[in-house]
């Protein structure tokens, strides 16, 4: 969403925050906490794949490793 708000390409915007220091940071959980969101993922969508889960999290606002 920001490279098109911005106007600019996906690299381009990568290349000035690693020029900033703006670096991605992942999400500090705990292997219990994630398994109880992956647990809860899995309880409204059984049948969904991992492109989903990783979806969700994302929509969620955590980025894991």
């Amino acid at each position: 969403q920001l490279v098109d708000i911005l106007g600019v390409s996906h690299p381009t915007l990568m290349k000035h925050f690693r020029a900033h220091g703006v670096l991605h940071k992942f999400t500090d959980l705990t292997r219990t906490e994630l398994d109880a969101l992956v647990n809860h993922f899995h309880e409204k969508k059984p049948n969904s794949s991992l492109r989903y889960l990783i979806g969700f999290l994302r929509k969620h606002g955590l980025r894991i490793q």
